[in-house]
Parts: C-alpha cells; structure tokens; sequence
C-alpha cells in the first residue's frame, strides 16, 4: 500500500519542480537532486553511489565515501544551492574523502564491452566520459569494419576471443585507462550502458615516456 503524502513531502516537491529550468531537460544529476528533494532517498547518484542521504523534515544529511576532495566540494556545492528549495538545514560531517593506496601513473588496465551496434557503442562512450570524468588513454569503438585495430588494441588471446564476438554481431567498446579509475569506469559500463558484457584485460605496466 502506497503510503500518504505528508505536507513535508508536498513542500519539497513543489521546490524540487521549482528548481528545474522549465522547458529543458535536466541532467542526471539535476533529476537525481530533484528526486531527493521530492523525498526519493534511495535511488543511488548518477556518479557517486556510494553516498547516502538522509532527510527528515527540513535537514538533510550526506554521509559515504568520495574518490577526491573536489568531488566532495561539488556535491556539497550543489547540496547548498538547494538550501531553501526544500531543505533549511545541511549536514555534511559524515561526508568523507577516500584514502587512496593505488598510485596513478604505473598501470594501465583496458577494459572492454560490447553493444548491439555501432551506435549504442558511441552512445555508452560519450556518457561514460562524461559521468566518469575520467580522460582514458585510448578508446576505440570496434566493429566488422575495423576489426583490425584488435590486434593492436588488445593482447593476442583477447584479440582472438573478441574477433569473434564481432564476427557474430557485436560491436565492442574498448577503453584504455589508468588502472586506479579503472573500477569507477567498468562500474558504469556495466550498470549505466546496458553492455551485454564487459571484461577486463589484466592490468600492464605503463611503459616509460608514455
């Protein structure tokens, strides 16, 4: 049974469709703020799911883990413009910044998914790039047309075994990255885009002068 709407509720859906420009489509991140400040505490970030939020009455609370001290600066940034939008109070005390062991710059991981064609490949690049924020040293979107880039984009045993996922249809999404946003990518990749599959090459050393 659905639960009534409390005034509380109705309050901070009135606020949430007031700060949403009317007439354009607002991005993930705006509708997933928009959906919190309707009362929807569940539904994970579009980028940083390990956060969880809180709200009772007009305080809202933003606890869990960030990969970097800009991303908790921004969250927090748009968590404050929405102070009178349905919300009166912010506590951000329990919102902390990963401490990270990998180092970046040593190796390199390639991951790779495939799609039904050509152009939910080049749909789950772009979104990936742009909700990942990661700049990856290569991608390459890879089917029957240009099979041959296997061979150089891939280590032999997985260039054979993805030739012939291409032979049968598919058309593969292959990112180069640095191994320490490796998870961050492939996480996408698996619950954002619909890739029928994504496997990871083992990681490599990152050769010098690279």
């Amino acid at each position: 049974m659905r639960r009534p709407i409390t005034r509380a509720q109705q309050r901070r859906r009135s606020s949430a469709r007031v700060a949403t420009s009317p007439g354009k489509s607002p991005s993930p991140v705006d509708a997933w703020w928009a959906s919190v400040l309707a009362g929807d505490v569940y539904e994970p970030h579009p980028i940083h799911r390990e956060v969880k939020v809180q709200l009772h009455g007009g305080s809202l609370r933003l606890s869990g883990e960030l990969e970097t001290a800009e991303d908790r600066d921004v969250l927090v940034h748009q968590a404050r413009q929405r102070i009178g939008h349905g919300i009166d109070h912010l506590d951000v005390s329990s919102l902390r910044v990963a401490s990270r062991q990998e180092k970046p710059g040593i190796l390199e991981q390639t991951l790779i998914s495939a799609f039904p064609g050509r152009v939910a490949a080049e749909y789950a690049r772009d979104f990936v790039l742009e909700h990942s924020r990661v700049v990856p040293k290569r991608n390459d979107v890879v089917d029957a047309g240009n099979a041959d880039k296997l061979r150089v984009l891939l280590p032999e045993d997985f260039a054979r075994q993805t030739r012939k996922e291409i032979d049968s249809g598919h058309t593969l999404l292959i990112l180069k990255v640095d191994e320490t946003e490796a998870f961050k990518v492939r996480e996408l990749l698996d619950e954002d885009t619909r890739s029928e599959w994504t496997v990871a090459v083992p990681p490599q050393l990152i050769e010098a002068g690279r």
